[in-house]
């Protein structure tokens, strides 16, 4: 009859643990190396049953282990890369070592919670914080949560892509906008650097080469207001936001720098763009340095900015009833959408504005350099490459959009008569387009 295994079943320099043992616990058929190291107790399953070779083999590798601990080279996270990053941080100081653990024992979701709370809660962007918490919870965390950076591949990162699609509203299962796909990656790519920085990594970017790997959507033109559809959509908006979407049409404002804008930014002759409110926080930053600008202020501009400006006493410029900062939600579909719908026109965004101001300005002669100037941008290609491209069809409105812009917003070229005639028919001044710029005038009055 066998006798039962003892607490623990040692064998070879069983006399001294502190010189290393190998042990096999009661109940279990492994094998286990115990041995001290720094005045702690290690204790490790090797994994292998416990027969003849496996006990041969496993005597060997503690031996050359035992060797390099008396002569100082040994280094507990290389022997036991799979044991506890605690466990292997304090050997690690204790060996005089900085750390850093394998990309295999980081796992993804852990390190985006202790991302999000470190670095992320530090951007000074609420609109950053918020846009990048909404990828990593929807995106990020339900593909890689149990994943770890060893397997963050870019075999893996073509998958992920494979699953960019919407998941919600009528158009679900359908593939996300490069932009939005491209948003997405940046915010991975970006809490990888820094993890690779963090750990002292040299692994391979699986970042790189993925732009074929992005979904390429159609190019999408950018739809902008005919003059008459831009008149009907002022009849139909309140009067209290009618000033509001004025500004924005003459000036190539977006609603978070209308929002920002104070009483003190509106000077003799400019209005100073530096600040702005997104989604009810205020900032005393714009999306780029570029946007912070001047925009001459026009005899229109200068009348509608007295008409609002006379409403209230808040220091917001486009205040609301309350004196409390005009902010975008809820205005699209309240009132916008509402006002498109009434005058029965093709549905476009508030942005598209914007757009038309771009489009409207190259048409009646504004130079490019002083429009990029104008809207904030970094250069000029967006001028070039994407306003130019609206000018075909619009040529008709151009009296309209000159007297509705004004004389003082241009300086208009000296042409030949001809040009203009050819042009409108008519004379400068003397505008096909001279009724309906009267009932203009007569919805500002």
């Amino acid at each position: 009859m066998r006798n039962k295994p003892s607490a623990e079943m040692l064998f070879d320099n069983m006399d001294d643990k502190h010189e290393g043992t190998v042990i096999r616990k009661p109940g279990s058929k492994k094998l286990y190396f115990l041995f001290y190291y720094y005045g702690r107790r290690v204790e490790k399953t090797t994994g292998l049953d416990d027969t003849p070779v496996n006990r041969k083999k496993v005597k060997a590798w503690l031996d050359r282990q035992m060797e390099k601990i008396k002569a100082g080279n040994f280094i507990f996270a290389d022997a036991f890369p799979s044991a506890s990053e605690a466990e292997k941080r304090w050997f690690a100081q204790q060996e005089g070592k900085n750390y850093s653990p394998s990309p295999k024992n980081i796992i993804i979701g852990e390190y985006l919670d202790k991302w999000n709370q470190e670095v992320v809660a530090l951007y000074d962007s609420h609109t950053k914080r918020s846009d990048y918490r909404a990828i990593l919870t929807c995106w990020i965390r339900p593909y890689f949560a149990e994943k770890t950076f060893y397997n963050l591949t870019r075999l893996e990162m073509q998958k992920f892509i494979s699953t960019f699609k919407l998941k919600i509203g009528k158009n679900k299962g359908k593939p996300l906008s490069r932009a939005r796909s491209i948003n997405i990656i940046t915010v991975l790519r970006t809490m990888f650097n820094d993890a690779t920085d963090e750990f002292h990594w040299d692994i391979p970017d699986p970042f790189r080469n993925l732009n074929r790997h992005i979904p390429k959507n159609p190019p999408k033109g950018r739809e902008i207001f005919r003059f008459d559809e831009w008149l009907l959509i002022l009849g139909a908006i309140p009067p209290w936001h009618r000033p509001m979407l004025e500004i924005m049409m003459l000036t190539g404002m977006i609603h978070s720098e209308i929002s920002g804008l104070l009483r003190s930014h509106i000077n003799q002759d400019h209005i100073m763009v530096q600040r702005s409110i997104v989604r009810g926080v205020e900032s005393s930053t714009l999306k780029t340095r570029y946007r912070v600008r001047k925009i001459p202020i026009t005899k229109r501009i200068r009348a509608v900015l007295d008409e609002v400006l006379a409403r209230t006493d808040s220091p917001y410029v486009f205040a609301q009833p309350d004196g409390k900062p005009y902010l975008r939600e809820n205005f699209t579909e309240r009132t916008w959408t509402k006002a498109i719908t009434k005058c029965n026109i093709p549905y476009r965004p508030p942005y598209s504005l914007r757009h038309s101001f771009a489009a409207w300005s190259l048409l009646i002669g504004i130079e490019p350099l002083r429009l990029v100037r104008l809207m904030g941008h970094g250069s000029k290609q967006m001028v070039y490459e994407v306003y130019g491209n609206y000018l075909e069809g619009i040529e008709t409105d151009y009296w309209d959009i000159l007297n509705y812009f004004g004389k003082d917003f241009v300086e208009v070229k000296k042409r030949p008569l001809a040009f203009y005639q050819n042009l409108s028919g008519e004379s400068f001044g003397e505008s096909q387009g001279s009724k309906e710029h009267n009932q203009l005038i007569i919805l500002n009055n």
